[in-house]
């Protein structure tokens, strides 16, 4: 099992440029005791994970603090953007980094994101396959045509061009069948999440992923399977939950207008209900939260239905000093 870190910090916060501080500090320890990645959102026009617009420009500052990390984009929402310039900022972030870029694509579900491109909201699924493949086509440096500003039809290649002959990629899957099954039609890693979904229902969707991938001539052992957990590690149980039943409760808060906006059911339940049966959700099944022994045994069952890695979120607002010596704990279970 990998383990990596994963941030979306909410910039409702008191001190917000405290918040990069922890971002660079919790990379630098995960760089030098063996974690896999950084993986870094993309999220516009909300507080709730408001510290990430751009995963590129993340990913370039931790490119000067680390050496050997993978710095991954969890995700680009790809039908915002034109490939050129996912090609193009990642590129330079590849060269930064000396080759340790890697990409997750997102289809995107906000409306109120795609003010940055709103005529692909409605046909973003379907218009996915060909801007992954012209992605992939302007990474290994083909060229693609585009109507210039007089008109005219043209070739056009990125620069600078990247450190890494190809980009591995990663199609971000919320809890939709179709979804598992499109990443295995594209030869894509998973990244997946318990927001809507439990780790028993988790198996089968990675079944289907993997009846994919053969359809269409891809090994399934060579694929990764990456689940984005809520993660705090601590000396026990106890003590972890009175850490960070607060924080973590006005995190979730944080949020609860975007969920409602796309599950209107969720209109009928009283917030602090709704808050209260998040919390104990992800405290007992759908986070990394307790001792190390606690963990290791949800580790376990995360490892028996397919996934290959834990991207342990850490920046829901515990304070900064307290999710740093966290992650010490984090470490030994990683060790494990």
């Amino acid at each position: 099992m990998d383990f990596s870190l994963l941030y979306f910090a909410n910039r409702e916060v008191d001190d917000a440029p405290a918040e990069y501080d922890l971002l660079l500090r919790a990379a630098r320890f995960a760089d030098e005791h063996g974690f896999t990645a950084l993986w870094l959102p993309e999220r516009h026009f909300h507080p709730f994970g408001g510290a990430y617009p751009n995963p590129a420009l993340a990913a370039a500052a931790l490119a000067t603090v680390t050496s050997r990390i993978r710095l991954r984009a969890g995700s680009v929402v790809l039908p915002l953007h034109d490939p050129l310039t996912v090609a193009e900022d990642w590129a330079f972030v590849d060269n930064l980094s000396r080759g340790r870029v890697d990409l997750a694509i997102a289809t995107g579900w906000n409306p109120n994101d795609f003010v940055l491109a709103p005529d692909a909201f409605a046909d973003r699924r379907a218009r996915l396959p060909e801007q992954v493949g012209q992605l992939r086509d302007l990474w290994a440096g083909k060229s693609v045509t585009r109507r210039n500003g007089a008109g005219a039809e043209v070739e056009v290649t990125t620069y600078p061009r990247p450190a890494q002959d190809d980009v591995e990629l990663w199609l971000t899957c919320s809890s939709s069948l179709g979804t598992f099954e499109l990443a295995g039609a594209l030869g894509a890693n998973v990244l997946t999440a318990l927001l809507f979904q439990r780790v028993d229902e988790l198996a089968p969707k990675l079944a289907a992923y993997r009846e994919a991938l053969v359809a269409h001539g891809h090994d399934p052992a060579e694929r990764k399977v990456t689940l984005m957990v809520h993660t705090f590690v601590g000396e026990s149980d106890e003590a972890v939950r009175a850490t960070v039943r607060e924080p973590f409760t006005r995190y979730l808060k944080s949020s609860v207008d975007l969920w409602k906006g796309q599950w209107s059911e969720l209109d009928s339940i009283h917030e602090d209900r709704l808050l209260d049966y998040a919390f104990e959700r992800y405290f007992r099944t759908a986070a990394l939260f307790g001792s190390v022994p606690t963990c290791a045994r949800f580790v376990d069952e995360l490892r028996a239905v397919g996934v290959t890695e834990v991207a342990s979120l850490i920046d829901f607002g515990v304070d900064p000093a307290t999710t740093l010596r966290g992650l010490s704990y984090l470490d030994e279970l990683r060790a494990l």
